[in-house]
């Protein structure tokens, strides 16, 4: 689970606190319930059925726990301004995903406030506004402020100081850009070094237009340094997520995906069957095993 602080409110671990006690109510009466019927397995021990949920339901307590610590710690003076802060971290996540010209009227907006939150510190701290005493929570606000600012000029610095000749360039970068995130997002672990080879060429041929390091305008000149900076942030941004998507892919011929798949699908259920636990009997197993055994004859010669 993502336990940045920078994806959720308090609130939003409610619904999770409610229905994990609802569940834990219902194991804990079907136990009492076996207990008092004596309805256990040879070995004397409960149901396997009630032990895996049981196990799985002390790993998801176990993970809320981890999170509602997290902004416990956080002191009631902070409260607002983290959630605030959590507030403007989601706004600035969605305008990334806007047309720059529409994105960047809120994004002033946004930036005009997160200054103001950062007047609020003093030497580089939030305190206590009656004793003048540091806040408890420095480290979590501190870092949700400023990665709201470094969000706030990814996305600011994009657009405004690009000529209208350079315009095509840029909004096609912007496009890669948005594609390749969404693919980090969603399919980073599925893809294959092959489906990231048309982003690649896309870049290269952008690339091959910069001579001597600089991007130009329509009359042969350098374009301005904002430009060029905006440009070249861009273009290496789109870079930086494509060699994410390559490192987490894994080169497997194409002859081969459909043997790799199918390990990978046998991998997935394998780790659920040991993430729940419990007592596994050779019989259990033996659909495993049957079907490592008949992908394991396909080699030759090894």
């Amino acid at each position: 689970m993502e336990r940045s602080l920078s994806v959720f409110y308090i609130a939003d671990l409610e619904p999770f606190q409610k229905r994990l006690a609802e569940i834990r109510q219902l194991v804990d009466a079907e136990a009492a319930k076996e207990e008092e019927e004596g309805e256990y397995d040879d070995c004397g021990a409960p149901k396997p059925e009630i032990l895996l949920v049981s196990r799985r339901l002390r790993q998801c307590e176990k993970e809320l726990s981890v999170l509602e610590e997290a902004t416990r710690i956080i002191c009631n003076e902070l409260m607002p301004t983290y959630e605030e802060l959590v507030s403007i971290r989601r706004r600035l996540t969605a305008l990334s995903f806007v047309a720059h010209d529409v994105a960047i009227v809120e994004a002033k907006e946004l930036q005009r406030r997160l200054i103001e939150i950062d007047d609020l510190r003093v030497n580089d701290r939030f305190v206590n506004a009656e004793d003048g005493t540091v806040s408890e929570g420095q480290t979590q606000v501190v870092g949700l402020l400023e990665e709201c600012f470094d969000c706030l000029h990814d996305l600011m610095a994009e657009g405004s100081a690009v000529s209208k000749d350079l315009m095509p360039l840029y909004d096609r970068l912007m496009e890669i850009r948005i594609q390749l995130e969404k693919l980090l997002l969603t399919s980073r672990w599925t893809l294959r070094e092959t489906d990231l080879w048309s982003y690649q060429v896309q870049l290269q041929d952008i690339d091959a237009m910069r001579r001597n390091g600089q991007f130009k305008d329509a009359t042969g000149e350098p374009a301005p340094q904002q430009a060029q900076a905006v440009l070249n942030f861009l273009l290496h941004k789109c870079y930086n997520l494509v060699y994410k998507l390559l490192s987490s892919s894994e080169p497997v011929a194409e002859s081969l995906m459909p043997v790799h798949n199918q390990l990978r699908t046998l991998r997935r259920c394998l780790l659920e069957v040991k993430k729940y636990g419990g007592p596994l009997s050779a019989r259990d197993l033996y659909p495993y095993q049957m079907k490592l055994s008949s992908i394991d004859n396909l080699r030759t010669d090894g």
